[in-house]
């Protein structure tokens, strides 16, 4: 029997044609996992999203970025808050990923 796993779809999507390129910029909100203290998983489910796949079934996130550092760098303030103008990008097998403290993160193919 399938596990469920929550959804993280994506809240835009835009196409850039380059010459003979397709360029594909995904949108995803994960503040409901940022203000929880996950962010990690935020972006496991939005990428999960975008390769069709469970996260236990891609590589792991902790192979391309340092999932307790980013924890740690979009931790909420004291009273809850999201941090202001923190981002940090990394790649992901054929993506470029931006992590943004308004819990945006953007997916770039």
């Amino acid at each position: 029997m399938p596990t469920s796993r929550p959804n993280v779809e994506p809240v835009e999507i835009r196409d850039e044609s380059t010459g003979s390129a397709t360029l594909a910029t995904y949108v995803f909100d994960v503040s409901d996992f940022m203000l929880g203290g996950e962010v990690s998983t935020g972006v496991a489910l939005a990428l999960a999203e975008l390769v069709e796949s469970g996260p236990s079934e891609m590589t792991p996130l902790s192979s391309v970025v340092d999932c307790d550092a980013l924890e740690l760098l979009f931790q909420t303030r004291r009273y809850g808050d999201l941090r202001d103008d923190v981002s940090v990008s990394f790649p992901y097998d054929v993506y470029e990923v931006t992590v943004h403290s308004s819990g945006r993160v953007v997916v770039r193919t």
